[in-house]
């Protein structure tokens, strides 16, 4: 018997729980960003709690002005109505003070997006949201559905018209929101492939502005994220962070950015194969320690007169073609506190947000 195998396995043991405690540390879902900013987000922290499993309970807590709610979703909702009687809802304004969150992993708001007008200090937390089931409900060669569904669309091809065909739409004069370990996905682009069907996942525009997107997994669409609506719709405000956010299949928009300044760390993305970030019209961008792979045009700035700028900080490419050029350089001053959040190794930021972006993974 050979007497040295306890001490060799003891020492397997003791290095293993080194590395998984190590691994463990090297991530922190606290709020951090430019939701911190500007006076904080704290949601509907001190308000009533309610548990909603119904699209009108749901849209009834949301929607209420002046009121603090923590909102816990369970379960799959979907929109009122139906897309045969032309009657279908799936909309919610969501008001000022609100915490909406998912119980568990199964919270799936299935046909319904979140409008984010003119409010303030918003948690959305825990949810899947995709309005693939509106896309396959409309009938082959359907006319015009008022309010749901538009034949040409504003450029000519079919588009989903409930909530203006986006997950989240922020905009109006909004701050102060955070939307953390979320998933949000439409169909494979490579399949169905007409990019305005649908419209963002999550799109900022207007006077919007102090908003944290974390630990959130975006896939299966064609345009992600829209931040500033027109080459005119440029707020000195715009700040926003993206961190620790994965993004995979996906043909643009990771973020498109115009106007204002981000930062965008941690974040890893896979099989982008239009463009990542596009910062355009002045934007200047920190783009800092993310991981690429398998991506076109990981930085650059393109269709704008006037071009944007990026601050690029130990960025890794694997696999990526760049045809677009690098944009100008700038410098992006960070007013917060970041460092208990950012993974120092870059390497390891691949491992980390597949492991933990998304639903079910807050603790």
């Amino acid at each position: 018997m050979n007497k040295k195998m306890p001490n060799a396995f003891l020492s397997i043991v003791f290095l293993f729980a080194v590395t998984v405690c190590s691994y463990s540390q090297t991530h922190d879902f606290s709020l951090v960003g430019y939701a911190t900013e500007n006076g904080g987000t704290t949601g509907g922290t001190g308000g009533t709690e309610v548990t909603v499993t119904t699209f009108s309970d749901l849209k009834k807590y949301a929607e209420t002005k002046d009121t603090k709610y923590i909102i816990k979703v369970s379960g799959v909702i979907i929109g009122l109505g139906s897309i045969v009687n032309k009657d279908y809802v799936g909309s919610i304004k969501v008001a000022s003070n609100k915490t909406i969150i998912g119980i568990g992993d199964k919270a799936f708001l299935d046909g319904v997006g979140f409008t984010i007008k003119d409010a303030k200090n918003i948690i959305i937390q825990n949810i899947k949201f995709s309005l693939v089931s509106i896309g396959k409900a409309i009938p082959a060669g359907s006319e015009d559905i008022p309010k749901i569904y538009s034949k040409l669309g504003d450029e000519g091809r079919p588009q989903i018209l409930v909530n203006s065909g986006d997950l989240i739409s922020i905009y109006g004069v909004s701050t102060n929101i955070w939307i953390d370990h979320c998933e949000f996905f439409e169909e494979d682009p490579y399949v169905q492939k007409n990019q305005d069907l649908y419209d963002g996942l999550v799109d900022v525009k207007d006077n919007s502005g102090y908003i944290t997107i974390s630990w959130c997994y975006f896939h299966d669409h064609h345009k992600c994220s829209l931040i500033g609506s027109s080459d005119k719709d440029l707020f000195s405000d715009r700040k926003i962070t993206f961190h620790h956010n994965y993004y995979k299949t996906i043909q643009e928009r990771v973020p498109l950015y115009r106007g204002g300044t981000a930062h965008i760390f941690n974040n890893y993305a896979y099989d982008i194969y239009g463009g990542i970030v596009n910062s355009r019209v002045n934007a200047c961008v920190r783009v800092e320690k993310n991981y690429f792979e398998k991506c076109k045009n990981t930085v650059y700035s393109k269709n704008s007169k006037i071009s944007g700028s990026a601050e690029r900080i130990d960025n890794k490419e694997v696999d990526c073609i760049n045809r677009e050029e690098y944009p100008a350089t700038c410098t992006v001053a960070i007013p917060y506190d970041y460092s208990k959040s950012i993974n120092n190794k870059t390497d390891d930021v691949k491992s980390i947000v597949t492991a933990y972006a998304g639903v079910g993974k807050l603790k």
